[in-house]
C-alpha cells in the first residue's frame, strides 16, 4: 500500500501554493515592518509586539520567537503556536484518548488500521500535521475526505513535508467545507496525533477604521482597533468598553473594516458579540470580502438571525480570490449602530515565502528570523517556511 510520499522542501516551495514547512520556522521580514522595537507586554512576542502568545496554562512565551516551553494551549498549534486548531469527534466505538489528549507521546493502542473523525465544525481543509512513533510510519499513511455532497477524496500523496523524526504537514486545500477526514494505511498502527489546521487568525492587529465611534466623554472612544486587538471581553476582568468597537447612535449606515497589509487567503470568521447587553444589535449583519483588483468581484456573507455571542461565518465555496479588506456592516438594527468585540479572519497568506538561510542558531543577518524548532537542528538549506 502507498501513502504519504515525502519530497525535498525546496520542491514544495516551487510547486505548491500553501503555508508548509519542513521545519517550523517564522519569519518577519524586516523590509515589511521597517524599524522594529521589541516587546515587553506580557501576553505578546514579536516586533512591536504583534503576535498574541499561545501557550499551555497561559504561561508566558518568548519575546522573540514566540515559543512555549509549556507547550500551546490546546486550541492553537504549529509555528510559535499560531494556528488554531480544529476541533473534532473521533468516530467508532473504541478508546480514542490518545488521539485528543493533547500529548504527542501517547499513540494508537488499538491496532487500528483506518480511525474517522468529524470536524465539530465544517470548514475548507488548508494543512494537517500527523504525529507517529517515527515519521518513517508515515509513508504509508493516506488521508482523504468527505465533505456534505462528495464521496471521500484522497489528498495528494506528494503535498507532504516531513517535519522532524515524528511527523509531518500535509497540504490539503479544499474548495468545499469538509464534514470529516479519515486516515487509514499501515502506518495508522503507530499514530498518535492530528492537527488540522483552522487557520492563523489574520486579522490581529491590523488596520482597522469605522463610520464613526461611539464616547462617553473624551477619554472613553470605542475605537475600531478594539476589534482586532485580541482579546474579549468578560463581564467581572475586562469591560466592554476597553475592547469592543463601537459606532455612535443613529449613524446613518455604520460600518466597520479592516485592511490586511499583505494579501490573504480566508477559510473562516468568527465574531464576537457582546457579553453584557445588547446582543440583537449584531443579527443580520453584512459582511464583504473585497478582492485585491478588479478581476474578482466583492462576496458579501449574511450573518445570522439569532442572537449569539460569537457568530461564525464559514464560505461555501471557499473565497477564490486574494483578499485584502474585509468590511462589516449593520444588519436589521433599527438603532443604527455596530458593535463587534473580536474579529477573527482565520486563513493564510497568499504568497509563499522562501528563503536561504545560513547555517546560524538565531537571528538571521538579513532579515527577522524567529524559529520554533522541534529537533536542535541548524538551517543550511532553501527552506519553505509558513509564510507570515
Amino acid at each position: 500500500m502507498t501513502g504519504m510520499r515525502f519530497v525535498p522542501v525546496f520542491k514544495i516551495c516551487f510547486i505548491y501554493h500553501v503555508t508548509l514547512t519542513a521545519l517550523a520556522v517564522i519569519v518577519f521580514s524586516r523590509t515589511i515592518y521597517g524599524d522594529q522595537t521589541s516587546c515587553t507586554t506580557n501576553g505578546w512576542f514579536g516586533p512591536n509586539c504583534q503576535y498574541q502568545c499561545h501557550c499551555a496554562g497561559s504561561a508566558p512565551c518568548d519575546k522573540h520567537d514566540g515559543s512555549c516551553n509549556s507547550g500551546c494551549h490546546r486550541d492553537w498549534f504549529g509555528p510559535a503556536c499560531q494556528y488554531a486548531r480544529m476541533n473534532f469527534t473521533v468516530n467508532g466505538n473504541f478508546n480514542s484518548s490518545w488521539l485528543t489528549d493533547d500529548k504527542d507521546t501517547t499513540c494508537n493502542r488499538e491496532n487500528l488500521l483506518s480511525v474517522i473523525v468529524t470536524l465539530d465544525t465544517p470548514i475548507p481543509l488548508t494543512w494537517l500535521r500527523v504525529v507517529a512513533i517515527n515519521a518513517v510510519h508515515l509513508n504509508t499513511v493516506k488521508i482523504s475526505y468527505r465533505n456534505k455532497s462528495s464521496n471521500s477524496t484522497e489528498c495528494p500523496e506528494s503535498n507532504t513535508a516531513k517535519i522532524n523524526k515524528v511527523s509531518a504537514d500535509i497540504s490539503c486545500p479544499t474548495e468545499y467545507p469538509v464534514t470529516s477526514v479519515t486516515l487509514s494505511g499501515d502506518g495508522v498502527i503507530f499514530l498518535c496525533s492530528l492537527y488540522i489546521s483552522a487557520g492563523r487568525n489574520m486579522a490581529l492587529k491590523q488596520r482597522a477604521e469605522q463610520s464613526s465611534w461611539f464616547n462617553i466623554d473624551l477619554t472613553d472612544r470605542w475605537w475600531a482597533e478594539y476589534a482586532v486587538d485580541g482579546r474579549i471581553p468578560n463581564d467581572v476582568h475586562l469591560p466592554t468598553g476597553l475592547t469592543c468597537s463601537h459606532t455612535r447612535l443613529k449613524d446613518k449606515s455604520p460600518w466597520w473594516q479592516v485592511s490586511f497589509t499583505q494579501p490573504v487567503e480566508i477559510t473562516r470568521f468568527l465574531i464576537e458579540n457582546r457579553r453584557d447587553c445588547c446582543q440583537g444589535r449584531l443579527k443580520n449583519f453584512s459582511l464583504t470580502v473585497y478582492p485585491v483588483n478588479d478581476s474578482f468581484k466583492p462576496i458579501a456573507y449574511r450573518g445570522s438571525d439569532r442572537n449569539k455571542t460569537t457568530y461564525s461565518v464559514v464560505p461555501s465555496p471557499r473565497i477564490s480570490f486574494p483578499v485584502n479588506q474585509v468590511k462589516i456592516d449593520e444588519g436589521l438594527n433599527p438603532e443604527k449602530m455596530l458593535t463587534l468585540c473580536e474579529v477573527f479572519a482565520f486563513g493564510v497568506l497568499v504568497t509563499l515565502s522562501c528563503h536561504l538561510m545560513p547555517r546560524i542558531r538565531g537571528r538571521q543577518q538579513f532579515s527577522y528570523l524567529a524559529y520554533v524548532v522541534q529537533d536542535s537542528l541548524t538551517y543550511s538549506r532553501l527552506l519553505c517556511t509558513h509564510a507570515w
